[in-house]
C-alpha cells in the first residue's frame, strides 16, 4: 500500500470520527481556528490574493468521497459554504495552492492519463468569471511513476516546491525546487541532506521568500505522526531551523498542510481540540522555529 494511500485511509478514519468542532488549547491568543472548518478532515487551505477564496482538501466530504477539493467565498465578512471545485476528477484530488496572481491553481491528482501514482497539475482559473480552465499535467521533468505532492510557487513565481518519492535518496517523500521561467518549469533539484532526512519530508511552502520554507516531518502514512519545521537557504545550501513552537504543532498526532497569504498570515492542518481525531484548519502569525531538530 503507497504512503498517500496508507494517509487517505488514515484521513478517513480520522473523518469517520468528527463531530463538533472544538477550540484550540489556550496557549496564544493569536493561534485560531478557522471559521469554515468542517465536521470531516480539512487540509492545506490555499487564499487568493485578494483572500476572498479558498480553496482547501476535505477528506469524505459525504460518506465515500475521498480526497477533493473544495471552494469557499468571502462576502460580507461570512465565508459561504465548501462546495467541490468543478475540476475534480474521478478519483483523488488534493493539495490546492493558487500562483501569485491568483490565476491558476496548483494541485495533485491520481487521474488517468498520470505518469502512475499521484502527479501534479495545474489549472487556469479566471477571478472575474469564477471559471476553471481544463487540469494541465506538469510532465516528466516533475511528475513519475511514484507520488508527487504539495506544489507552491514562491511569492515571485520563479520557484514551484513539492515533495516526490522519486528513488534516489533516503527516507520516503523529499522535497525538490524546480525553477519557472516564462510559464516554463525546469529541472528539480532536491534541497539536500540537511532538509531531506530518513523521515518524510513533504507538504512545505514558502515563508515569505523562495529562501525561507515551512515544512512537514514525520510518517506521511500517519501511523507515527508529523510535525512542522522552519527551514532558509543560507551560503552552505538548506539547512533546518528547527521545530515550529507547540502553539503550531499543537497535535500529538499530525500536524501538516501549511500555507501562508499575502497578507502574511501563516495557516496548517491539525487536530488540536481536546480529544479531537480529525483536521482541522488553523491561522497564526508567521512562525518562527524553536527547540531541537
Amino acid at each position: 500500500m503507497s504512503g498517500m494511500v496508507k494517509a487517505a485511509v488514515l484521513l478517513l478514519l480520522l473523518a469517520s470520527r468528527g463531530g463538533a468542532a472544538q477550540d484550540a488549547p489556550a496557549v496564544q491568543a493569536r493561534v485560531e481556528r478557522m471559521p469554515f472548518s468542517t465536521a470531516v478532515s480539512d487540509v492545506r487551505l490555499a487564499l487568493s490574493p485578494d483572500e476572498t477564496h479558498a480553496l482547501w482538501g476535505m477528506v469524505n466530504r459525504v460518506p465515500g468521497s475521498g480526497l477533493e477539493i473544495v471552494e469557499s467565498w468571502l462576502a460580507g465578512g461570512v465565508w459561504s459554504a465548501p462546495v467541490p471545485v468543478s475540476f475534480n476528477g474521478p478519483a483523488n484530488d488534493f493539495d490546492p495552492s493558487f500562483s501569485p496572481d491568483g490565476k491558476r491553481v496548483y494541485f495533485f491528482s491520481n487521474r488517468p492519463g498520470g505518469a502512475g501514482g499521484d502527479d501534479l497539475y495545474e489549472v487556469a482559473y479566471d477571478p472575474v468569471t469564477r471559471v476553471y480552465g481544463m487540469p494541465r499535467n506538469l510532465g516528466p521533468r516533475v511528475n513519475t511513476p511514484g507520488d508527487e505532492w504539495a506544489p507552491s510557487l514562491s511569492p515571485d513565481g520563479t520557484a514551484l516546491l513539492f515533495s516526490s518519492n522519486r528513488h534516489g535518496l533516503r527516507g520516503g517523500q523529499n522535497l525538490f525546487i524546480a525553477p519557472v521561467k516564462g510559464g516554463t518549469i525546469g529541472m528539480p533539484v532536491a534541497l539536500g541532506p540537511a532538509v531531506n532526512g530518513a523521515e518524510d519530508d513533504f507538504d512545505a511552502t514558502f515563508l515569505g521568500s523562495a529562501r525561507r520554507i515551512v515544512f512537514t516531518r514525520g510518517d506521511a502514512a500517519g501511523d507515527k505522526g508529523t510535525r512542522l519545521y522552519a527551514a532558509h537557504k543560507g551560503m552552505k545550501g538548506w539547512q533546518v531551523d528547527g521545530v515550529l513552537p507547540p502553539e503550531i504543532n499543537c497535535s500529538s498526532g499530525l500536524n501538516n498542510g501549511p500555507s501562508t497569504s499575502s497578507s502574511g498570515k501563516f495557516y496548517w492542518s491539525a487536530a488540536c481540540g481536546p480529544g479531537d481525531t480529525r483536521l482541522d484548519l488553523w491561522r497564526s502569525d508567521f512562525p518562527t522555529a524553536t527547540g531541537a531538530h
